[in-house]
């Protein structure tokens, strides 16, 4: 008999956290529940440490590709999790992460879920600190109760949750859906899962859930360690990813971000203030790309602005709201 549900996870060098992942998955291990990891190529623990579950639970199943000086990229993370999909067994597949864990009895309540024949459910998440001791968003998205998507209300779910998608683990969807999809043309975005629910109208319901399912560890994302990733992935990827699809409108995409977000000195600064943008992002992406000698000019004045001297006004705004608030 086929199983109900396959847990995907694409990996790479997760040693440190994967272990915490799995721990939350197997004591909620039921009867039509597998799992599949697809290593990326891992030079640190990682394989030794899902070899030590394999053992305990035959339900995982690890693949690892044998790559040379592998780094984390968008291309790398899409095709592993496209290849994770095609090697599921189940009816449907949650493209869960490396590093999260997923709530005490979620895994039982999606089971009752796909019993209804949902083409895709969305787990809400909690957001938590790095080491998990302090919530900081109790819900997202913040809904009140459940809410059911017909094909026709296509529009409103993307508006609902198209900025929460940018997280992988809470897609829980048909594998006849997702094999439908051309993939590889998503090769490289980083969201392949994206590309997949907004290629065409999904012809079916679609469930976002109201409680929490997933715990996700805030600021720990593989790209967050890398500025140039970072910047080139918010200002060009993305954008040119929301901005491809047919199937919602300008005025949700206007929603979700600008078509050239990288134009905006506003959003260049609040990058530098993150540390994602300096004069190497500058010379890699905006030179060329800037005509006006103007834009030229103030766009390596925020590129070489002291970091310290950015973060003035934030502690002031502090302050004014401590004391006087």
């Amino acid at each position: 008999m086929r199983n109900k549900i396959s847990i995907c996870i694409p990996t790479l060098n997760r040693g440190d956290f994967i272990g915490d992942t799995l721990d939350s998955i197997v004591c909620q291990l039921e009867d039509g529940i597998d799992v599949v990891i697809v290593d990326g190529g891992s030079t640190d623990n990682t394989e030794s440490i899902v070899n030590h579950y394999q053992k305990l639970y035959p339900v995982i199943q690890y693949f690892k590709r044998n790559e040379i000086k592998i780094q984390p990229s968008n291309q790398g993370f899409d095709r592993d999790c496209n290849y994770a999909v095609e090697l599921a067994q189940g009816e449907y597949c949650w493209l869960m992460t490396d590093d999260d864990l997923i709530i005490s009895g979620a895994i039982k309540r999606i089971l009752k879920e796909v019993d209804k024949n949902y083409a895709l459910i969305i787990a809400n998440t909690e957001i938590r600190s790095k080491d998990l001791s302090k919530l900081l968003t109790p819900k997202r998205p913040d809904i009140n109760h459940d809410l059911v998507y017909t094909a026709e209300e296509f529009e409103q779910f993307a508006k609902l949750v198209f900025n929460h998608l940018t997280y992988v683990g809470s897609v829980i969807i048909k594998k006849s859906l997702w094999m439908s999809v051309n993939r590889e043309k998503y090769y490289g975005t980083g969201f392949i899962h994206i590309g997949v629910i907004f290629d065409k109208t999904i012809d079916g319901n679609i469930l976002v859930t109201s409680n929490p399912l997933i715990t996700i560890r805030w600021g720990n994302a593989m790209w967050e360690n890398n500025s140039s990733r970072a910047f080139q992935l918010w200002m060009f990827t993305w954008p040119a990813l929301v901005w491809s699809f047919s199937t919602i409108s300008d005025e949700s995409k206007r929603a979700v971000c600008l078509k050239e977000p990288w134009k905006k000195l506003k959003i260049l600064l609040s990058f530098r203030v993150r540390g994602y943008y300096s004069r190497v992002e500058y010379k890699l992406f905006l030179e060329e790309r800037l005509k006006l000698r103007k834009a030229k000019i103030l766009s390596i004045l925020i590129a070489v602005i002291p970091l310290s001297l950015l973060y003035i006004p934030v502690r002031i705004k502090k302050l004014y709201r401590y004391f006087i608030l």
